[in-house]
């Protein structure tokens, strides 16, 4: 037993070292590329971009949840029967993909009049235009590669995945600095996209083929029970996936619509950097799933409680500190990355974090909700999340303007992660104590360590040059986090065996997974 559990954390702890390193690649890529890109288009025709982007990205989305759906299958196919059904499933996906895609064109394309009006695209209407074509054949490679990403994951498979994620991300942030720089427009941009895309999922497809070749897609029909089971998973979790990426991506139309483009891609750059705060926790959750349906299938409830405190306790130390750190250092760090000072970038960082660090806190309780087979508790907060966002947006940007959407959006996020959790104890019988005890310490030493920050940085290095900036970052982020650590120790929030823990998390990430000290296995 020991052994064997060795084994899983031995391969959950790869898995989340080769996906960090490549997203850390990916977001490194980013943080290159975009400068470029947004100095080369300017402000106005980047915004277009940005808003092109997020609507296809909104398309994307409707994937019927059949993603999620793979993933899970794979991850409890055990025999030939199962391995056929994932196959099946494959064969489907795949169909979709190439409907969704017409589907999309076809819509795009009768609704197009319309867009032109409603996104302010003026005299870049047909530039834009070009570029939606190039976008939606990216948007079909991306739903191509579903069956084999699918496999990849379910299988954590996750070497080759976190490879060719890497390079794909390296060579399309460099077509798309070579595109702009060459004098190229959107519609350019966008064939470079697609082309990224397409070399994306050739190669997921001959690295699945490779490394199992039993599970390639066929066609086939799904018996009506299957149909039920994985259709029921995939919607709801389609509909939680869906609605959340929905909470950004209108804050980019609505920006676009009622402000301009301009001012959406302003606000899209500081999303940008809020990505590096959701990067770590988000990419841990997505290796640690597959791990937690196999190990709450074999150990039951008692670990998945223990998983569930532990997980939500190192994300909280992580989260609220490095939240506090982000908004101190939020002007600074806007002008290191671009050069020079975009107040709406600014704005959005220090309005959303807060949101955004509580909600990915709750992420272990995303987890366990999926993996004991109740993805619909995620869905009913998420969709609480877009209504309450909608509800608040009209009158807030009648009060605040522009500051008003991204302040809508924190506001659904905290209310609708709240009650997600009252919810989720409330139904799975679990006492809601213990959570609010490995949450508050960290969240309270964060804000108290990011008023000294806040309040000492008058007297920290900033200047106007990228030095400068650069300094100002350092010196507020370490006084941040220097005073959370000393805190949290002082008040005993951080004991003896926590910092042994969080020393073997260092060294091995899946330890995560294991029961705390005397729990059996």
């Amino acid at each position: 037993m020991g052994s064997a559990t060795d084994t899983v954390d031995t391969r959950v702890t790869r898995n989340t070292a080769s996906m960090l390193g490549a997203r850390v690649v990916m977001a490194l890529s980013g943080l290159v590329s975009v400068p470029v890109v947004y100095q080369s288009l300017g402000p106005r025709e980047f915004g277009v971009w940005i808003v092109l982007t997020g609507l296809l990205a909104m398309a994307a989305l409707i994937d019927l949840g059949l993603g999620s759906a793979l993933v899970r299958e794979v991850a409890r196919a055990v025999s030939t029967a199962d391995r056929d059904l994932v196959r099946r499933l494959q064969g489907l996906t795949l169909g979709w993909a190439v409907l969704l895609g017409l589907l999309t064109l076809g819509a795009l394309g009768v609704c197009w009049p319309w867009i032109t009006g409603l996104l302010r695209l003026g005299d870049l209407a047909d530039q834009a235009w070009h570029a939606t074509i190039w976008l939606v054949l990216g948007l079909v490679a991306s739903a191509v590669e579903l069956p084999w990403r699918a496999v990849l994951e379910g299988g954590q498979r996750y070497g080759s995945l976190a490879a060719i994620s890497a390079g794909t991300a390296v060579l399309g942030a460099t077509l798309a600095i070579l595109v702009v720089r060459l004098g190229g427009g959107l519609a350019a941009l966008a064939a470079s996209a697609a082309a990224t895309g397409v070399i994306r999922t050739l190669l997921l497809a001959g690295a699945t083929h490779r490394q199992r070749p039993d599970l390639s897609p066929r066609w086939g029909r799904l018996g009506r029970s299957d149909v039920r089971r994985i259709g029921g998973y995939g919607m709801r979790v389609q509909v939680s996936t869906g609605a959340g990426m929905v909470n950004v991506e209108l804050d980019r139309l609505v920006l676009g619509g009622v402000f301009g483009p301009a001012v959406a891609g302003d606000f899209d750059l500081g999303t940008r950097l809020l990505n590096l705060l959701r990067l770590p926790p988000s990419l841990a959750l997505v290796v640690l799933f597959p791990a937690a349906v196999a190990r709450s299938a074999a150990q039951g409830v008692g670990w998945a409680d223990r998983f569930h405190l532990a997980a939500t306790r190192y994300l909280a130390l992580f989260l609220a500190p490095a939240a506090a750190a982000l908004m101190v250092s939020a002007d600074p760090l806007v002008r290191l990355w671009l050069g020079h000072q975009v107040t709406w970038a600014t704005v959005n960082i220090l309005v959303l974090t807060p949101a955004y660090a509580l909600n990915l806190i709750s992420g272990a309780t995303t987890v366990v909700a999926r993996a004991e087979g109740r993805p619909g508790l995620e869905t009913r907060y998420v969709l609480l999340s877009v209504v309450l966002n909608l509800a608040f947006t009209v009158p807030l940007i009648w009060l605040c303007g522009p500051l008003g959407v991204p302040l809508s959006t924190a506001l659904a996020v905290v209310l609708s992660t709240a009650y997600f959790l009252v919810h989720f104890h409330a139904a799975t019988a679990r006492r809601l104590t213990p959570l609010a005890r490995a949450i508050w310490p960290p969240i309270a030493v964060a804000v108290a360590a990011g008023l000294v920050a806040s309040a000492a940085s008058r007297y920290l290095p900033d200047g106007p040059g990228r030095l400068d900036a650069a300094l100002a970052v350092g010196s507020r982020v370490g006084l941040t986090l220097l005073v959370a650590a000393v805190l949290l120790i002082i008040g005993g929030h951080v004991s003896a065996s926590d910092r042994m823990r969080l020393h073997r998390l260092l060294r091995a990430p899946a330890a995560i997974l294991a029961p705390t000290a005397g729990g059996p296995r």
